[in-house]
């Protein structure tokens, strides 16, 4: 049996890389004829998410796939470093020639594998003369969205940053509603960050092979019936889409964070079912001062029992958040102290097994897509509070698409230069309905979390979408 050999090269972010893994792993189980090498970035300004990622590679041991780390650079001063995005593309071109270098000597060499952010390396794989695989890491809602965009700039003649500006709703195909404005991601209003990264990546997606999502078709079943009509993207052909999630990392489980998680696990053992509120707003989401003591004084006026992972915010523009030595100067007075007997403040810890754990009843969560399939996968309902990239066009499609989330905010944005604090009335609302064992959302949550289950399954949708794209793999050979 002939060998096909793949060159692995995603984001160096713990949400692109741990699922990019995950859905390599789960390829590698299914075909013995497929062998994968993994080509590691490091993000010179988040040794924290280093050090995850490491850990991460330290923890997988799989037949056939293999790790090559690529050099960090020494000098960073031609970076973009103001912003996490930019300096994230930066870090991939200069990693061109790296790539090169290593790909062109793996004999029988038959395709890349990429994520969303790493569309520079098509052109190093139309170099060396093999097929590019796209694996979205966000919702097949937004792919839309963003081939829209894109049809719109080149086919119309439309500039998005100026329609954006000029527009209250827009109507796109991928959505069943008119979408707002104020939920669309902050790239597409800002001409320079949209038109040289964003538009010339999506223009790229165009050139895979083929793009996995990680989504299932129950899930997004309006957004990929969109795909397949003729008019909806332009002229320009689509590559074949196959939803092939929920791809979860599920590897997280076993990693440890800085502080042992133990006690917490131990915690929530003693804890009613459904009883706990978990608020986390992802590896990089943070706060100021002043959301946090709303957050905390909303949380405390709820009465519910909570865990809360509070990240201390970058100490530069563009860095990344990182745990705090203490929380205690960061709440309000006495906080800790007053709910020491039915909640905890936290730092990193392993999501998923926190959302699996039967005491867990809600997630207020930034609306992450990794976030998102987690929380339906393990039934757990959605109070949505968005803070960058397409979060807030998630927390609109899970509030007024899809009927699965409560809504605390939909529009909040970290990058608004005027963003009004959310008050404690509204969190404690909010988590008040989010808990409410009567929600209909939260019916809708389980009955969906079923459907993520099966679509997994041998003879499920993914499973057979899965199967689908490792055969075209495999004929590249």
């Amino acid at each position: 049996m002939e060998k096909v050999e793949l060159v692995m090269t995603v984001s160096p972010l713990m949400g692109h890389f741990t699922q990019s893994l995950q859905m390599v792993k789960l390829m590698l189980e299914r075909n013995t004829q497929l062998s994968i090498t993994t080509l590691i970035m490091k993000l010179p300004t988040d040794p924290e998410g280093t050090t995850k990622i490491q850990s991460l590679i330290a923890s997988t041991n799989v037949e056939r796939l293999h790790f090559h780390h690529l050099p960090t650079p020494q000098d960073i001063s031609q970076f973009n470093t103001t912003h996490r995005g930019p300096f994230l593309y930066d870090l991939i071109d200069y990693h061109k020639p790296h790539v090169i270098e290593i790909a062109s000597k793996i004999k029988g060499l038959s395709g890349f594998f990429i994520d969303l952010t790493n569309t520079a390396m098509i052109d190093v794989a139309d170099e060396l003369g093999v097929p590019t695989y796209l694996f979205y890491t966000s919702g097949a809602a937004f792919l839309g969205l963003m081939f829209h965009f894109q049809t719109l700039e080149d086919e119309q003649n439309l500039e998005i940053s100026e329609l954006v500006k000029a527009e209250k709703d827009l109507v796109i195909p991928s959505f069943a509603n008119a979408v707002p404005i104020s939920v669309l991601p902050t790239i597409t209003s800002n001409k320079e960050f949209w038109s040289t990264i964003f538009l010339k990546g999506t223009r790229a997606y165009r050139r895979a092979k083929g793009i996995m999502v990680n989504t299932f078709s129950d899930l997004e079943s309006y957004a990929l019936h969109s795909f397949s009509l003729d008019s909806s993207y332009g002229k320009s052909r689509l590559p074949p889409i196959y939803p092939v999630g929920p791809i979860l990392n599920r590897s997280l489980i076993q990693i440890q964070s800085a502080k042992d998680p133990s006690e917490m696990m131990n915690w929530l053992d003693c804890q009613p079912e459904n009883s706990v509120v978990f608020l986390c707003f992802g590896s990089i989401g943070s706060f100021d001062v002043d959301q946090v003591q709303e957050i905390a004084n909303g949380l405390e006026r709820s009465g519910w029992r909570f865990i809360w992972v509070l990240r201390q915010p970058p100490a530069k523009k563009g860095g990344f958040a990182s745990d705090y030595e203490s929380h205690k100067l960061i709440l309000p007075v006495g906080f800790l102290d007053r709910t020491a007997s039915i909640g905890k403040v936290v730092g990193w810890v392993p999501q998923l097994a926190v959302l699996s754990h039967a005491a867990v009843g809600g997630f207020v969560s930034h609306c992450g897509w990794n976030s998102t399939l987690e929380s339906i996968f393990c039934g757990v309902p959605i109070g949505t509070w968005p803070l960058h990239a397409e979060q807030q066009l998630n927390a609109f499609q899970l509030v007024k698409e899809l009927k699965m989330a409560v809504e605390i905010s939909l529009d909040y944005n970290e990058a608004k230069e005027n963003q009004a604090v959310v008050r404690a009335e509204q969190v404690e609302k909010g988590i008040r309905e989010l808990m409410d064992s009567e929600n209909e959302v939260r019916k809708r949550v389980l009955e969906f979390s079923e459907k993520s289950r099966l679509a997994m399954k041998e003879g499920g949708s993914s499973y057979l979408a899965v199967e689908s794209i490792i055969q075209s793999v495999c004929s590249e050979s």
